[in-house]
């Protein structure tokens, strides 16, 4: 079995790029169970190895084990890349197709922390009949590993936040660093962050010029911010886009990648392709969708009550109560609503997550797109 110490050169590199660790999987025995539990880590030993990941095992807090994880050779994960931007050609994704001499093709566009992470991951979750070790924490086979998750890189956060700390506004450059380090999703997030900040500059001077002029309620103002949303909302699609073509991600959801969660109920074969494919009932799926019925109207009648007693209590405070602390006592409505949305809200959506998890998607996509529709209900 390969080791990761023998992949390191000097205990200054050591530190700087966190021992060389890409991955880090935490895995608990616990002692009722501590047979089957050691089986399963041994098979999960191998079927890392098999994938072309070195490992090195370390005794976590009480029963468990950290499995560090890193890719056993430079070219191993090179030829991976390549064959990922390959597909992204295929799809239309990229532009043209990656360079027939490896070599030189990754010196002039080398793999990026981001996508060696990303790469890697797929690596560990991707089913094995895709050349992955379908791992899925805390499910089937795999219900004793409990997360798989990077490290962070501690000196780079220190000299990220030090060159940060002063600016106010992020350049081109600071985005490209987010999105090689942490990826498109997290760069195109704070692009969104400062395009947002820009353009907030204008309703906050002109609503305190309105204010200043007008009085406290203007419908002026509520028509110029009528107009700025709609503004900013064509102004970000178009960056959006744009963003997209540079980092070559435009149109990256044509490309599905299995969920290892995904249980099949038969296997058929396509009438066009001739492959073997898995296939769920949808009318058991339907039947799981239809419970989203009663659970939006729970999260609507929750918090909608939620909602009316902090009304209520305001209106109670403001118009009819004149006793003592009544300075201090206009403050309950925000305080009710501070602590119980946040709360009712992260009991709400870990039941949307429960529901959706029954609903059995085949493909990552199909299961989040869902998602992201129920969490977009009134909770």
């Amino acid at each position: 079995m390969a080791t990761l110490s023998t992949l390191y050169k000097s205990s200054k590199e050591k530190l700087e790029d966190n021992f060389g660790v890409d991955y880090v999987i935490h895995y608990e025995i616990p002692a009722k169970e501590k047979d089957e539990a050691e089986g399963a880590f041994t098979q999960l030993i191998l079927e890392l190895t098999n994938i072309g990941l070195a490992t090195e095992v370390r005794a976590g807090e009480k029963s468990s084990l950290l499995v560090f994880l890193k890719a056993a050779s430079e070219k191993y994960l090179k030829s991976h890349a390549y064959k990922a931007r390959l597909q992204d050609w295929l799809h239309g994704v990229r532009l043209a197709a990656p360079d027939k001499d490896v070599a030189k093709y990754f010196e002039e566009e080398p793999v990026s922390e981001a996508e060696r992470l990303r790469l890697i991951y797929l690596l560990i979750t991707k089913p094995k009949n895709e050349g992955g070790a379908g791992i899925s924490p805390q499910s089937g086979t795999w219900k004793y590993v409990q997360s798989v998750f990077p490290l962070h890189n501690h000196a780079f956060n220190r000299a990220w936040i030090k060159e940060w700390s002063t600016k106010y506004i992020l350049d081109d450059s600071d985005i490209t660093k987010i999105r090689d380090k942490f990826g498109e999703k997290v760069a195109l997030y704070f692009a969104f962050l400062q395009a947002y900040f820009k353009f907030l500059v204008f309703p906050a001077a002109f609503g305190f010029g309105t204010w200043l002029l007008i009085g406290s309620f203007s419908w002026l103002y509520a028509i110029a911010n009528s107009l700025w949303t709609v503004v900013f909302f064509e102004y970000w699609k178009q960056k959006e886009a744009d963003l997209a073509v540079q980092w070559g991600v435009k149109g990256v959801s044509r490309i599905q990648h299995r969920r290892p969660e995904f249980q099949f109920d038969r296997e058929t074969e396509d009438p066009v392709t001739g492959e073997i494919v898995k296939v769920y009932s949808p009318v058991k799926r339907l039947k799981t969708q239809l419970l989203q019925v009663p659970f939006a109207i729970t999260c609507a009648v929750v918090l909608g009550f939620l909602i009316s007693i902090a009304y209520s209590i305001e209106i109670f405070i403001s118009e009819v109560y004149n006793g003592p602390g009544k300075s201090v006592l206009v403050f309950t409505p925000t305080v009710v609503l501070t602590l119980g949305v946040p709360t009712l809200s992260t009991l709400l959506t870990k039941v949307a997550h429960k529901l959706t998890d029954m609903e059995n998607y085949e493909t990552q996509d199909g299961k989040y797109t869902f998602y992201l529709r129920e969490t977009s209900s009134p909770s």
